[in-house]
């Protein structure tokens, strides 16, 4: 697509600023090409380049949450996770946007789930990733090249997606060249990162005292003494009375992030081209020793380019060109980043001291490894990413037959090649004690392990995408008519696996009268090769209508405020090829050997070699009819304008039954000796509402705006084949996708007879402090039929505001995210499930258990009462969860803060530059949570959310 110049005006076509919105789009980026604003019939919801550019982060996902209205981006972790095993068909070039449930396979996108219209990602439901008319993954884009990011959302929008329709898709579209005189453009940015919220430890002494409570709660003896505790408080035993705050130990204050970008463009009506250079480097929060030759820190780089050259051979033959490439090396300790988080949640303060007396590591024989021996002489791991890939474009006008028709032909081939290097060790630990004539002495725990130099993995992907298309636009007066038919397929070879097959045959029509009656419609036959033969292919379909009325005659006298009223609907049967995620060849039976039957046929005497042979034997039943999920959709909304457009709404209503999801039967029988496989037969039901709401204005040299967006979700199972139940409490069926269930509290115990005389877990018995769970059934027994519903059946509500203006080369913005109706379970955490048994001993204590029940404040307590290695009566009752542990999960995150200035032009001008501006901003900047035990989005032991405040400047020739 063609582009010129933008005036010095800072107004959001230039690509880079923040401040105010385009009153007039010309245009939308949607699946396969663009379509004008006016007559686009589903809904969409974009983020425009000086949005995403404001966010200090290794991936532009970062800068999504709270942008995109119904697309709730669900941040997992604060850095990205190492690659440490092959890749899998599941998250490869297949485009879809990884998650932490989706595989092992290499991707920037480790942080991030994303759900659209409360679909759950780890049901394969997540929204399809098309960048530049291919589906493919974040990781082989520089953020600082794209031009917008569009979420569509309804049926009619992504019909062309055929059996991955259901879906919805993320459009990335690139930066487009800039006709003229060569505009290069250089960017330097330097942040610093620090924990949003670290987990608080007691320190050792508090610790020891509620140790010795929990242990005497359990009738046990107390661990401590009296000069026990008075030593951890005068801290002047390290050896034998350690006190180590293990987060200030192991961790960083700050670390640091580093991106730098170089932009080309130019060029003239005939060809044109933009070229962008990107380095990133990102360092962790471990503390390193300057002693090791190498990096031992948590650590990510990453050389990124992004090409394009657009030849117009002629005034009808058009070619374009592209080119991704990246380089990506990762580095973690060689004892792991999870491995050293999930020790650095369970360490008491007082297991060991760092060092001994003669500097070799503490430890004892319940830890034999030390976390700061983990941190710094553990050596390291790395992993490396290679990827290629190549967009070929070739268009033809054929006006000089038919006026309006046109061809295009689009080829994409990637190649990718990922491998991890081992370069761990171990260090020994030692006990340090004094005998009895006032010696020294060490004891060694674990094992010294030389440094290994092993290649655990290595993989590659190859992806091809070809697609051939027509299409016909021509304007007969007030009456435009438009169509187009498709054919793609797209080809996955994961290394030596089966090569996948997706392709499409599709055909759209399009109508418009005057401008405000439009008419849409689309079919799509799509077929997936992973089914079984006779099932590959579905047909797929969508239609719409518009009607703009603030276009008809009778409405012109509301002109002067109402500028646009568009009312639009549209409806369509899509579909979701899930077999990926339970296995492909499903449908195929197989046999596995049966170890200790007597093969038939055979002669064994004395039953010799029956454990050895055993008999092909299946566990899982074939299905033949595995086929795609269906999802029947609708979409009602409108588009606003008004007061010249200074005030923007859009708003939409969905209404989308899931039939066909794949589940397993809750009613299989295990008579035949096979468990049942994923079967077609989950129906599940999501509606809810979106809004956008914009104000824009310009007064004086002053521009500014407010957009605020919400979306409003809800679900429910309609069915899943559940076993009959004989309370309507334990009836899953009606009851929103994802509920958890488990037992539910009612308060604690506040005394030994009311425990005692309360109904009864088996193998339990309850003391003053415990939870007390509800006897749903009244027959004075806790059992699986008292597990209900917990918490509040709520529609879940997403939000975000943004506000920004500039004013004489000055400007700023600010993004408010948030979630609302949301609850947070924290049972699961160890912050929040007293004294863990740890490596024979018991496990950090943390602010949380300060709020135990003990006879004095029984009223007023928050926890149940303290015991030594955990209770499984108060945090796994019947192993399921316990509403006791749930909290408010609302909050409110100040997500991102910019300003900027730009110096005059009148001053660069004598210097030849275009523009030079310095600017900062700001990630993660603060956060009010109804429950702060915890983060509301990364609990720990995983990689902290990350606060960043970020400078840098742009210089423009």
């Amino acid at each position: 697509m063609r582009q010129t110049p933008a005036p010095h005006s800072n107004t959001t076509t230039t690509g880079d600023t923040i401040y105010i919105q385009d009153k007039a789009v010309p245009a939308l980026n949607v699946l396969y090409g663009t379509t004008s604003a006016s007559s686009f019939l589903g809904s969409i919801a974009t983020a425009g380049a000086g949005e995403l550019h404001t966010t200090p982060a290794s991936s532009y996902t970062y800068a999504l949450p709270g942008r995109l209205a119904g697309l709730n981006v669900i941040q997992t972790s604060g850095f990205y996770k190492p690659l440490t095993g092959s890749l899998t068909s599941r998250d490869i070039f297949v485009g879809n946007i990884p998650n932490n449930n989706s595989g092992a396979g290499p991707t920037d996108n480790t942080e991030f789930n994303l759900q659209l219209r409360g679909h759950n990602a780890s049901l394969g439901q997540h929204p399809i990733v098309v960048i530049d008319g291919v589906q493919r993954e974040f990781y082989s884009l520089d953020p600082e090249s794209i031009g917008s990011v569009s979420v569509l959302k309804d049926a009619l929008s992504t019909i062309m997606l055929g059996q991955n329709s259901a879906r919805g898709a993320l459009i990335v579209t690139t930066r487009q060249p800039v006709v003229g005189a060569p505009r290069v453009s250089f960017t330097a940015e330097t942040g610093v990162q620090t924990p949003l919220q670290l987990p608080k430890p007691l320190p050792a002494y508090q610790y020891a005292y509620l140790l010795n409570e929990a242990l005497l709660n359990d009738g046990k003896t107390p661990a401590y003494t009296a000069a026990d505790f008075t030593a951890y408080r005068n801290q002047n035993d390290p050896a034998g009375h350690p006190d180590v705050n293990w987060y200030n130990t192991i961790l960083r204050d700050h670390s640091s992030l580093n991106r730098y970008n170089l932009h080309v463009t130019g060029g003239g009506n005939t060809a044109r081209y933009v070229v962008g250079l990107n380095y990133m480097n990102q360092n962790g929060m471990f503390v390193s020793d300057d002693a090791n030759p190498y990096n031992t820190n948590a650590q990510l780089k990453r050389y990124m380019i992004n090409s394009r050259i657009e030849i117009d051979v002629n005034r009808n033959f058009n070619v374009g060109l592209q080119l991704f490439g990246r380089l990506q090396d990762g580095t973690q300790p060689g004892a792991t980043t999870a491995a050293i988080l999930q020790g650095l949640l369970t360490t008491p303060n007082n297991a060991y001291p760092v060092y001994n007396a003669n500097k070799s590591f503490g430890g004892t024989s319940n830890y034999t490894q030390n976390l700061l021996a983990q941190t710094i002489a553990s050596g390291y791991m790395t992993d490396h990413q290679r990827d290629v890939m190549v967009n070929l474009d070739l268009g033809y006008k054929l006006d000089n037959w038919v006026k309006g028709w046109w061809v295009k032909a689009k080829g994409n081939v990637s190649v990718q090649t990922a491998s991890n290097q081992d370069r761990s060790k171990q260090a020994p630990v030692f006990s340090q004690s004094i005998s009895a004539s006032g010696d020294t002495a060490y004891h060694r725990y674990g094992s010294t392990i030389n440094q290994v130099n092993n290649f655990t993995g290595t993989s590659w992907a190859r992806y091809r995408f070809v697609q051939l298309s027509t299409g016909y636009n021509r304007q007969f007066g007030d009456h435009n008519v438009g169509g187009m038919l498709l054919f793609d397929q797209k080809n996955v070879l994961l290394n030596y696996d089966i090569p996948s097959s997706l392709t499409n045959f599709a055909a759209k029509a399009t109508y418009s009268y005057a401008e405000k009656y439009f008419a849409e419609g689309a079919v799509n036959y799509s077929g997936y090769d992973r089914f079984a033969p006779g099932n590959r292919y579905g047909l797929f379909y969508a239609g719409g209508l518009g009607w703009n009325m603030a276009k008809e005659n009778w409405m012109q006298s509301l002109s002067g405020w109402l500028n646009q009223l568009k009312w639009r609907v549209t409806y369509g049967r899509t579909g979701n090829a899930n077999i990926d995620i339970y296995g492909y060849y499903m449908w195929r039976q197989y046999f596995t050997q049966v170890a200790g039957t007597y093969p038939i046929g055979n002669n064994y005497p004395n039953g010799a070699g029956l454990a050895e042979q055993g008999v092909p034997g299946s566990q899982v039943l074939a299905n033949v009819s595995a086929t795609w999920e269906k999802a029947d959709k609708l979409n009602a909304g409108v588009d606003m304008a008004f007061l010249n457009n200074r005030l923007l709404l859009t708003a939409d209503y969905y209404h989308e039954r899931y039939s066909d999801v794949m589940q397993t039967r809750g009613r299989s029988i295990a008579l035949i000796g096979s468990s049942y496989p994923v079967e077609n037969i989950g129906i599940n039901l999501y509606e809810g509402g979106e809004l956008t709401l914009t104000w824009q204005d310009r007064i004086g040299a002053l521009n500014y705006f407010f957009t605020g967006n919400g979306a409003v979700q809800q679900s429910k199972v309609i069915f899943m084949d559940e076993q009959l139940q004989p309370n309507s409490w334990n009836v899953r069926t009606g009851h929103p996708v994802g509920q958890r269930y488990g037992l539910v509290a009612d308060g604690l115990f506040q005394t030994g007879a009311e425990a005692a005389s309360a109904p009864t877990i088996a193998g339990y018995t309850p003391h003053a402090g415990d939870i007390r769970y509800k006897d749903l059934t009244g027959d004075g027994v806790i059992d699986q039929f008292d597990i209900a519903p917990m918490g509040k059946e709520r529609p879940m509500i997403y939000y975000g505001f943004t506000a920004g203006f500039h004013f004489k080369g000055i400007e700023a913005s600010i993004l408010l995210q948030g979630v609302a109706n949301r609850e947070q379970y924290v049972g699961n955490n160890y912050t929040d499930a007293g004294f863990q048994a740890q490596n024979n001993g018991y496990s950090q204590a943390y602010e949380p258990a300060l709020g135990r029940w003990i006879p004095e404040n029984g009223a007023t307590a928050t926890y149940p009462r303290l015991t030594a290695g955990g209770s499984g009566y108060n945090y796994s009752p019947l192993f399921q969860s316990s509403s006791y542990f749930l909290r408010n999960g609302n909050y409110l995150r100040v997500k991102n803060v910019a300003i900027g200035y730009n110096l005059p032009y009148t001053w660069l001008r004598k210097i030849k530059l275009r523009g030079i501006k310095i600017f900062a901003n700001a990630q993660n900047l603060f956060t009010h949570a109804a429950y702060d035990g915890v983060d509301p989005e990364v609990p720990f032991p995983n990689y902290p959310m990350q606060k960043v405040i970020n400078t840098g400047i742009t210089v423009k020739l």
